[in-house]
């Protein structure tokens, strides 16, 4: 097995990396500036080369606001770049991993949304993701699509999710609005890209997975939690999602479950070990963690 990483840099390729060389896999890894996916000659030259068997996507434009505003960019790198992949993959007859995300669906399901339930995107973002899926699934017979609710881990970059914008508010005692109405599987990317590279070890089924730590809980009842087990002496008010602008449709109950034998660990175990993890040595403190 020969991996080839597009997206090294976020939680999920910064936790996969770790993940594979744990694991001794062969890991070849592009931060998504390095790699233009959108330009179809270079791309397939440049895979040639690598000749890996799996390639996993996890480059993206992230984020309602972001989209909304640069819808080009957007659709360019989301969709257009996944298609090229597709096309490429099919051709080389390479494995496809294609992340893709929670916000596909319209959130108006009161429970967990599973692997046979039909998206409904309401934005450029989650339109973008879901065009990406549709291109790999009718073009690339080898893939698997990995949808992930919100994550949060290590990562190399400095873009910071809202998890992680979340602990560094309360670790300064700073005062949070968050939303009580916005319900989310909140999952650590490390237990993800364990449970993505066990798909691939034992070859299992292509298709949807759906990899999220198990439950499901309020925006304002997680950080309610994280606040505790800091000890911060944050004062956090519950709001209505609406209360924060945003440039498009936001989606409110998006939490994720899988019927495939996935199972991941219940999200409080996942947190508190991320948080333990980051209090082992005070020293290097959430700047140092971020980025390092």
């Amino acid at each position: 097995m020969k991996i080839l990483l597009i997206g090294a840099s976020g939680c999920f390729g910064t936790e996969l990396t770790k993940v594979c060389k744990r694991e001794k896999i062969k890991l070849v890894s592009y931060p998504s500036k390095n790699l233009d996916i959108t330009n179809f000659k270079d791309l397939n030259l440049k895979i040639k080369k690598i000749k890996p068997t799996i390639i996993i996507n996890s480059s993206a434009i992230v984020g309602i606001n972001q989209c909304e505003t640069n819808y080009n960019k957007a659709f360019k790198i989301n969709t257009v770049g996944a298609l090229n992949l597709a096309k490429i993959c099919k051709l080389n007859n390479i494995i496809l991993v294609q992340t893709s995300t929670h916000a596909v669906f319209d959130g108006t399901k009161n429970s967990s949304y599973n692997e046979n339930d039909i998206p409904k995107p309401n934005n450029i973002y989650s339109g973008s993701k879901y065009l990406s899926e549709v291109f790999v699934k009718s073009i690339c017979k080898k893939h698997y699509i990995i949808r992930f609710p919100t994550l949060f881990g290590e990562r190399k970059n400095s873009l910071l999710g809202f998890v992680d914008k979340v602990i560094l508010s309360l670790e300064k005692n700073k005062n949070l609005k968050i939303a009580n109405d916005k319900i989310d599987s909140p999952t650590y990317a490390k237990d993800a890209a364990i449970c993505l590279i066990q798909i691939l070890l034992k070859k299992k089924t292509y298709g949807i997975y759906h990899l999220a730590n198990e439950g499901k809980i309020s925006y304002f009842e997680f950080v309610k939690y994280i606040k505790k087990f800091l000890s911060s002496k944050s004062k956090i008010k519950p709001v209505k999602d609406k209360h924060f602008k945003s440039e498009g449709f936001k989606p409110l109950k998006t939490s994720l479950k899988s019927l495939r034998k996935t199972k991941m660990r219940k999200w409080k175990k996942a947190i508190n070990e991320y948080l333990e993890t980051r209090k082992i040595d005070e020293k290097i403190g959430w700047k140092n963690w971020v980025g390092r």
